[in-house]
């Protein structure tokens, strides 16, 4: 089933929607809402207080995530990160969101995952660009928009630096122009919260951060464990392979790949740094982890391989979604 998607056509991206669906089909059936803490902003309550009723939750959450596959595929494709024009990092990315059952809802981190993409959208066009103040400014608004709805996303700004220092001669007026993007939404969050005499001192991202030594369940089942070990696998497969997934590649090309390792680096440090709910920052890897692992895959022959692969993790979705085993 998996080498449809390994053509790039229009009818194999559509089927990505029905795809995400079956492999959820446990949130249609019986769908968990997400409950906002008392110190959501305003741009939170904007997509919570709208969608109250659970099943709309999860049918929103389904779509974002088709729309976030579609994003994450036309990236890949059109910076040519690999040989071949294949939908596996949108496909893979749906399975990673999917893989633990309890971050299957529509949360923060989620909606934030879409802002972090669009915002390496933006910072892979700067490549080499003599005018990509526009690319520069919306990479700064982008993530400071992926922060407000998922504070340890806040440690992307120096990944913005440091990710446009690597692909062009980064400019003080170009940083200027990053660190401008970056304030505006804030500049608008404290304009709201003064115009209506609320305290600047609660916001989200405030509250939380500090180091800490994160915490980890002890109380699952051997699937849970089993679930949560196929994304650590993966980081371990994209950091053993990097010669391959970047080798026999155009500079630039190479120069690009870069960036999602450290999208990676980035998605880990937030972890140590932030307070945050361990399993929910499980969904940041998704996103580079979808790419970097589409790029290895694209350029694999052992299909056999991969199918097998493919039914064991879907099999593994399904129970642990519907409690198949229960131990």
């Amino acid at each position: 089933m998996i080498e449809i998607f390994r053509r790039n056509l229009f009818v194999n991206s559509i089927l990505l929607l029905p795809y995400v669906f079956i492999l959820r089909l446990n949130t249609v059936l019986h769908p968990v809402g997400f409950t906002l803490g008392e110190s959501a902003n305003v741009f939170q309550k904007s997509i919570f207080f709208t969608l109250t009723d659970p099943l709309a939750q999860n049918i929103f959450a389904n779509l974002l995530i088709f729309c976030q596959a579609l994003l994450i595929n036309h990236l890949y494709l059109k910076n040519r990160l690999s040989k071949n024009a294949t939908l596996f990092p949108g496909l893979f990315y749906i399975i990673f969101i999917t893989l633990i059952d309890e971050n299957n809802l529509l949360a923060p981190i989620l909606i934030a995952n879409t802002f972090i993409i669009l915002a390496v959208l933006n910072v892979l066009e700067t490549y080499k660009l003599p005018q990509a103040k526009v690319y520069i400014f919306n990479t700064g608004f982008i993530l400071a928009m992926a922060s407000l709805f998922y504070s340890p996303y806040f440690a992307f700004i120096l990944f913005g630096v440091i990710s446009l220092l690597q692909l062009r001669s980064f400019k003080i007026a170009e940083k200027l122009q990053f660190f401008i993007g970056f304030g505006v939404p804030y500049f608008l969050l404290f304009t709201y919260r003064y115009w209506f005499g609320i305290s600047f001192v609660d916001l989200d991202f405030i509250n939380e951060i500090f180091f800490r030594i994160p915490k980890f369940r002890t109380d699952g089942l051997i699937v849970f464990y089993l679930s949560v070990l196929v994304p650590l696998l993966s980081i371990v497969l994209a950091l053993f392979n990097f010669a391959t997934i970047s080798g026999k590649k155009s500079i630039q090309a190479q120069k690009k790949i870069d960036i999602f390792y450290w999208v990676l680096l980035f998605c880990l440090i937030s972890f140590f740094i932030f307070n945050t709910p361990g399993l929910h920052h499980i969904l940041s890897l998704a996103f580079p982890l979808s790419v970097l692992i589409g790029c290895l895959v694209s350029d694999a022959k052992r299909t056999v391989t991969l199918e097998i692969v493919h039914i064991l993790v879907v099999s593994l979705i399904f129970i642990t979604q519907f409690k198949l085993i229960i131990f």
